[in-house]
């Protein structure tokens, strides 16, 4: 991730949308939260710096131009192997 900002809002309960914003324009992201809590045992929460740590580390595996347009905590955790744990680092 090299200077991208990560704006995040929330959409409705458990969805969250990502807008990245790096010199080469605006992708967004829609992620889905509703199982966090459940996917990663209680360490991750359904909360904005959650979502913004996991745009970070997804971020850290490809650009922002090749993640899905939605995708959820359930399938990134499937995915990468030690997700919810990077996550939660990030996340502080």
């Amino acid at each position: 991730m090299a200077g991208e900002r990560i704006d995040v809002e929330m959409q409705d309960t458990g969805e969250f949308l990502a807008s990245i914003h790096s010199a080469t324009g605006i992708d967004e992201i829609v992620l889905m939260f509703d199982d966090a809590e459940d996917v990663s045992d209680g360490l991750l929460g359904n909360d904005e710096p959650t979502v913004r740590a996991t745009v970070e580390f997804l971020l850290s595996h490809q650009p922002p131009g090749d993640l899905p347009d939605r995708i959820d905590l359930v399938d990134i955790a499937a995915a990468y192997d030690g997700a919810i744990e990077s996550i939660r680092r990030l996340r502080g």
